[in-house]
């Protein structure tokens, strides 16, 4: 680990309104929403807001409005260094409907997070130890991360990229151009199958894939060899946010230098805390975190 690295996000501000429901209904039908819940969002910003947590030192760059949501999103990443452009009214909000199985189903009004003025000068690129890029709901997205991550290299910083479905319904060739810049995936199992490339094809570009598998787990995999770990069996609440868990337990193990094995576990763990509760926040302090870490290297599961 970098000695007091920092790092940093650059994704969507977004606030969720989160509705509970039995099951979706037919086009045209109804469906009686049981309980609802708002809580502050974006996939890059709970991934920012989770390793804050942990005690990593974290910057997050977006854009928000000058709406209550923003006062609201701004309020929910204490502790983070907060660098928000206003390019709009109101800020992102994400509408998301969640089944009696934990299934949800996200509506996007992208607001502010498509409005995409954001400048990051030279002194933070040389101040920041490593990028997390997460698509904006924007055209222009893309075209951010890869000047991002272009200037990121060229201070040979560390860039992870989770592309999530924006950037792979693009084709692997279009997100090609920002693997060129790019050390680590983390992409879920549906969103690779989608893109009809293999892993040799990743690791043309990047040093390491990470694959989130769902209820099987997750593997990591290297020019070198592949690495496995299972899931954790409990009770599925709200799957909202499971992806964004799995990234702040791998990557909190990745920067403190553990193996991908244990990353890899760490990530399955906090994502199995995650999808028991309502919302994509659910984070374990960093005391259960350290716990879980002895526990591992005392029985040597790993």
């Amino acid at each position: 680990m970098v000695k007091n690295a920092l790092f940093a996000g650059i994704g969507p501000a977004l606030v969720d309104y989160i509705y509970v429901i039995d099951n979706y209904p037919k086009r045209g039908g109804q469906a009686v929403i049981k309980s609802s819940y708002k809580m502050a969002g974006g996939a890059c910003a709970n991934v920012i807001y989770g390793l804050s947590k942990l005690g990593i030192k974290c910057r997050f760059y977006s854009t928000i409005g000058k709406d209550e949501d923003a006062n609201f999103f701004i309020k929910s990443m204490e502790n983070v260094d907060l660098r928000l452009f206003i390019t709009h009214e109101k800020t992102g909000k994400v509408f998301v409907y969640v089944d009696k199985d934990g299934e949800r189903t996200f509506f996007v009004h992208p607001n502010a997070s498509e409005v995409l003025n954001i400048e990051i000068c030279e002194e933070e690129y040389k101040e920041i130890d490593y990028f997390y890029l997460d698509p904006f709901p924007s055209k222009n997205s893309l075209d951010l991360h890869l000047k991002v991550a272009k200037n990121a290299k060229r201070f040979d910083k560390f860039v992870i990229l989770n592309p999530g479905y924006p950037y792979v319904s693009l084709g692997f060739k279009r997100l090609s151009r920002l693997l060129k810049f790019t050390d680590l995936v983390i992409i879920s199992r549906d969103e690779f199958k989608s893109l009809e490339a293999n892993e040799d094809d990743f690791l043309k570009f990047v040093d390491i894939l990470v694959i989130t598998l769902g209820k099987d787990g997750s593997k990591a995999v290297t020019k070198d060899r592949e690495y496995y770990q299972p899931a954790f069996n409990v009770k599925v609440v709200d799957t909202t946010g499971a992806g964004d868990a799995f990234a702040v337990g791998f990557l909190y193990g990745f920067i403190n230098n553990l193996s991908l094995d244990l990353c890899l576990r760490l990530g399955n763990f906090i994502a199995s805390y995650n999808i028991q509760y309502y919302g994509a926040r659910n984070y374990p302090d960093k005391d259960l975190i350290k716990e879980i870490l002895k526990k591992e290297q005392k029985h040597k599961t790993i």
